[in-house]
Order: structure tokens, then sequence, then C-alpha cells
């Protein structure tokens, strides 16, 4: 997330995730108590499902009550995918505290103190911040203790040997520990330490970054925040140690709890599309939208997400692909025939959550049967009927030549009873209107395909 937009609870949690903060804030003050070093609480969801958003939110949210009340955490964010290629989280966590101490003037003198300590181990955590860099990195202790030795101004006119290099390594990290205590040790959180991304690291990485926390930072005054995948975290450690590791231990022995960020209700995707239609179907200035009514094209993706189950980054792809396909200009908005609207709105879904039907879809592959067949299985019969009517009038497969055909085709997929009458024109007439053609005469849905898979529009 970058740096320069403060994202806030009031401006920008359209997920309703204020409460849950506020409950996760609480539950981490008290259990802070129960811990005799540092608290590291794991926050689980799925890659895309809003993590990000959810801690720069907090963190603008503690950083404005600190203004007021001293006593509040000082909240840092650190996004441990951006210090990956650097190969050692010690120094990116211990960089942070610094910085956000030294940012306090009355705290300059405890921000040298950490600056210092930092200074004495920073050298041999380059190529040895534990045994896994070590082992990953390649470097062996000798030439880290040598570029160890050469910036503490050569101390021994010899190159060390492993006992005096361990000793010396271990005098700096104790050096440091004591000074993490000194600043933010007590009997309160000091400061809640927010990990981003931490899944998407190199498994060695990952698994260093934890390994650290739990062996340099396990200080009580710090409250570590873990915004992790745990399935993907769990491939990583396997990666690493073979396909039997009990993970769930393995995972306990850095975690205290873990906290699953809440799913989204059906009225907070409504909030949030609410939102990524104005901000990405038509903002003055910027795009025109050739698509109309759009409240109820936003009832139409809401429930394709709903039934695909997208997390909120899948949801914002949807709707980028959507808003460039029918942007269009001044003469043409809201021009747009309604049911190629929808079936945009069908296809952008397909294309990130359901790849290989939209494939199928858009090169004219995907029988009758196979679509209405998927539709209720994701909406249900009763919404998947409307659904199937906007499909089959936009398809150009001869399946249904005539009536008989139709009906036996609505009647397998059980849309209309068996001694139902049905009337193509009567029931499907509006539909094909809404295509711009009274039935099929080019298949609308590769025409779809097609404009979306060359970064085109309908314009």
């Amino acid at each position: 997330m970058s740096e320069l937009i403060r994202l806030t609870f009031d401006e920008h949690d359209k997920l309703g995730l204020r409460p849950f903060g506020q409950k996760l804030e609480r539950f981490l003050m008290v259990e802070h108590d129960f811990v005799e070093g540092g608290l590291v609480v794991a926050l689980n969801a799925p890659f895309g499902a809003g993590k990000t958003t959810f801690l720069s939110m907090w963190k603008s949210d503690l950083d404005k009550r600190k203004e007021a009340d001293p006593s509040i955490p000082k909240a840092i964010i650190l996004n441990a995918w951006e210090s990956d290629y650097c190969g050692d989280p010690l120094l990116s966590v211990v960089n942070a505290l610094i910085k956000t101490v030294g940012a306090d003037e009355s705290a300059k003198e405890a921000a040298g103190r950490l600056r210092e300590a930092a200074k004495d181990v920073g050298w041999f955590v380059v190529g040895l911040a534990n045994d896994l860099v070590s082992h990953w990195s390649g470097l062996d202790p000798v030439s880290a203790g040598e570029l160890a030795e050469d910036k503490k101004k050569a101390r021994q006119p010899r190159v060390p040997d492993f006992v005096s290099l361990y000793e010396e390594r271990t005098k700096a990290l104790q050096k440091l520990r004591d000074a993490l205590r000194g600043v933010f040790g007590g009997d309160s959180p000091k400061a809640f330490l927010f990990v981003d991304e931490l899944d998407r690291c190199r498994p060695d990485y990952a698994i260093n970054y934890l390994e650290t926390i739990k062996h340099v930072f396990d200080v009580h005054g710090l409250v570590f925040v873990l915004a992790v995948d745990y399935d993907q975290l769990e491939c990583s450690a396997k990666a690493l140690f073979g396909g039997n590791l009990k993970f769930s231990d393995y995972f306990r022995k850095f975690a205290q709890r873990m906290v699953a960020l809440p799913e989204p209700t059906k009225s907070n995707l409504q909030n949030l599309a609410n939102h990524y239609v104005k901000y990405y179907l038509e903002r003055e200035g910027k795009r025109i939208s050739m698509m109309g009514h759009q409240e109820h094209r936003a009832e139409n993706v809401i429930q394709f997400i709903s039934a695909l189950r997208m997390p909120p980054r899948q949801i914002q792809e949807v709707f980028r692909i959507i808003g460039h396909t029918v942007s269009g200009d001044l003469e043409r908005r809201g021009r747009l025939f309604w049911c190629i609207g929808v079936g945009v709105i069908m296809m952008s879904a397909l294309k990130v959550a359901g790849h290989g039907m939209y494939r199928r879809i858009g090169n004219i592959e995907a029988t009758h049967p196979e679509v209405g067949e998927l539709l209720i299985k994701l909406l249900g019969k009763k919404d998947a009927d409307w659904w199937f009517r906007v499909y089959v009038t936009g398809s150009s497969r001869n399946e249904c030549p005539d009536e008989a055909s139709v009906v036996k085709l609505f009647k397998d997929l059980g849309f209309i009873e068996n001694d139902s009458s049905f009337d193509r024109r009567r029931e499907l007439g509006d539909f094909g209107q809404g295509w711009g053609h009274s039935w099929a005469d080019r298949d609308r849905w590769q025409q779809i395909y097609q404009t979306i898979e060359t970064a085109n529009t309908f314009s």
C-alpha cells in the first residue's frame, strides 16, 4: 500500500471492518498481559481479502488517537515482501523501530541507544541473521565474521574462530534485546507492529522472519500482528522442511493466537460495489460509461461476485475490466444494450474467478446445458433462470433450432415444469432485444470475449 495514500476507516472502510479492528485491539491490549515476552497474533485471510487495507486503516486510526492519548501504542507497518530482496528481516524490523522512535523528539536518546545496538549486530546479520539464512545464503561464518570485525575496527589482528564469532554475535544480539526492552518494555503494549505480505516472500525468508521475531523481538511491550494466508505460509514451510511437517504445531511456536479477517457480508459487498461503480465505471474528466441503469448492473455484479466468493482484490479487478470495456464518449453515454452490459459483467467475473468457462464461452465451445448447470450451481435455480435467458439469447450455438428444442432445454434444466407452456417469443423476446436483435444473429459472447481479451471497448 503506497505511503502516499492515507487510508482511514471513515473514508475507506467499505467492508465495515472498524468494529472488528476495535475488538481485535481490545483483545491485544488484554492478551498482552498473559504472555511473558512479546505477543504475536496471526491475522489470517486469503490473498486479496483486504488485509493490507485493514492494517493501513487501523494504523491511521491508532496514529490519530495517539495524538490525544500518549498511552496508545505506536503503530508500525512492515511490508515483509519489500525487504525480501535484502535477505535479512532483523535489520528491516530494527530500522522501522528506530525510525518510529526517532520521529519523537522526546525519544531521540532512546533511538540513539537502539541505533548503536543495531550497529553492533548489523554486520553479523548481513550474512548470519540465524542458521537458516546461513544455510540458504551460502555465506559462511568466517566471511561474515571478517566483515563484522572490519566494521568493528579490527579488534583482533587475526581471523577469529567459530567460538569467538559465536560469542561476539551472542553479545551483540543480547545488547540489542536489552536496548529493545529499554525502549519498548513495560506492562502495557508500547508498539503494534503489523507485518504484511509475509506469505508473498520466498519460503526461506518468510520462515526466517518468523524465527527472527521469536528469538530477537520477544519483548514484553511489543505486539506483532502477522497478516498471512495460512495455507500459503504452510506451503512455504513445507517447501523448506518437507511435506511431513505438522505446520499447525510448528506455527504455534511463533504465534500465540490466530484470528480470521471477517468475510464480507452481502451488505458489505454492496457498499464496495457502489464505490467501484463510481470509481471505475464513470468518473468526471476521466471516463464515461456506455452502461445504463448502473444501479441494476451493480446488483448484477453483486450476484456474481457473491456466487463466485471473490475476495476484494478480485472484485476490484472485475470492475477494472468492466470499466474499460464499457467506456465510451459523451454521445454514447448510457446507450449500451442492457444485455451486453450484463454479459460484460458475467464474462469479466468469469475471467477473474472462472477462467476455464470464460474461455470456453468466449470460443463458443461451452454447450447450453453446461452453462445452465454452472449458473444453477453458482446462483441457485431461481436466479440462474434469468441469467440463462441472457446467455442463451446472446449465443449463436445452433443447439435450439426450433421452439420444441428450446422448451426441452429449459425443462431439462428445471427452469420450467414439464407440463408448463413456453412461448419462445414471449419468454425470450425482451432478452433478444436487450442484445440488439430479436434472436442471435451473431455470437455476442464471443464478441465480449474478444473485446475483453484485446483490451478494446464497445465504442
